[in-house]
């Protein structure tokens, strides 16, 4: 049932969106239009946008692959998780992100952002747990 429900909802709803979309075609305001119809304009517009068929993607920017060091020299990102897991590996597993990120910035002379550093180690999968915050009360 929920899943019919569901299925309902978005046909109704894409039925408004065309119902809007041709009298605001037809050259009616647009906010008239949208409140006669019931529809919010942020729906109207997130459905203009397309941003619906990327839904649970990242729309940022793509990632480089690369970091640049203090020479202006592009060190892909391979040669920068060797250098973390050589750091993990010498230091011990006590450095974290941002450890790491002025380790790489002092020792190998990166250009690097503490992001970038999370993703990669992220990608290496040596996070550690996050601290869960204890009530006081």
């Amino acid at each position: 049932l929920e899943t019919e429900n569901e299925t309902l909802k978005k046909l109704l709803g894409e039925k408004d969106l065309e119902i809007a979309n041709k009298w605001i075609e037809a050259g009616y305001p647009k906010a008239k239009v949208l409140r006669i119809v019931g529809l919010n304009r942020s729906t109207y517009y997130y459905n203009l946008s397309g941003l619906k068929d990327v839904k649970g993607k990242s729309t940022g920017r793509l990632i480089a692959g690369y970091s640049l060091n203090k020479k202006g020299y592009k060190v892909p990102d391979e040669q920068i998780k060797e250098y973390i897991i050589q750091i993990t590996e010498n230091k011990g597993a006590f450095y974290g992100y941002l450890k790491l990120t002025k380790s790489l910035r002092r020792n190998f002379e990166l250009n690097i952002n503490k992001k970038k550093v999370y993703r990669l180690c992220k990608e290496l999968n040596i996070l550690k747990p996050q601290r869960k915050t204890k009530l006081k009360h």
